[in-house]
């Protein structure tokens, strides 16, 4: 099956690093755990392969914090990753770096990686074989025991949690918002949540790991509707 597309055009490309930390609850933190679970976790050696690697700012940072690592972006959006390309290169962080604008699936062949990350995206895929496709297809890049990384949307949208978390998630991110933020925001917000993003549950989120090959889950950061779990390729 094909990955499903996901597009970005120019304007929302250059202006999603900005709105992400608003609208992502502990954004930061995500991050900040992440890279000490992969610090902790990898040899200085080590290669990661950065799925969504959007406008490259996990790139950047994950180049900085160790020298030695060597990295792969992948991600289908030409405009984020035109911003990345640039933004590496001003930090003169290219030679460390492959990108490959385009899907997992058609990422040419390479030795197989340490790591992988998946942030924020696969909420985006239906749950029709779409999202454990993805998760496949990214085990097959990887090394037996490597570490992998998913941070994404989750839950139940028939339980009574569900309402309440989503209004809570609107009220803090709105409050970051000037007024003319805050009315474009008010119209795009209910519409994400109705048909742009395809929640699945916690337990549905462990199975699809476990079905792509994936053992060890566990869960290192919780914000609403937000997770992030990390996991061991187990090489079958």
């Amino acid at each position: 099956m094909a990955e499903a597309k996901i597009e970005f055009d120019r304007d929302r490309a250059t202006q999603y690093d900005l709105d992400i930390r608003k609208a992502i609850p502990g954004y930061e933190s995500l991050h900040g755990m992440t890279q000490s679970l992969l610090q902790t976790s990898l040899s200085k050696s080590a290669r990661l392969l950065i799925v969504g690697s959007g406008t490259g700012m996990e790139l950047v940072n994950y180049s900085k914090l160790n020298p030695e690592w060597l990295l792969t972006g992948v991600d289908p959006a030409a405009e984020m990753m035109a911003i990345a390309q640039a933004e590496l290169a001003a930090q003169g962080l290219q030679g460390r770096v492959n990108l490959h604008t385009g899907y997992v699936n058609s990422l040419p062949e390479t030795e197989p990686m340490d790591a992988a990350t998946l942030m924020l995206v696969m909420h985006f895929l239906t749950d029709d074989g779409a999202k454990l496709q993805l998760l496949k297809d990214i085990a097959q890049r990887l090394k037996p025991g490597a570490k992998f990384i998913l941070a994404d949307l989750y839950g139940d949208q028939s339980a009574s949690y569900f309402s309440q978390f989503t209004k809570a998630w609107k009220a803090l991110y709105f409050s970051q918002l000037d007024d003319q933020a805050r009315v474009k925001a008010e119209a795009n917000f209910q519409t994400s949540i109705s048909n742009s993003i395809h929640f699945v549950t916690e337990a549905r989120i462990i199975e699809l790991l476990e079905a792509a090959g994936f053992n060890q889950i566990n869960k290192f950061y919780n914000a609403f509707l937000f997770g992030g779990w990390i996991a061991q390729y187990t090489g079958s």
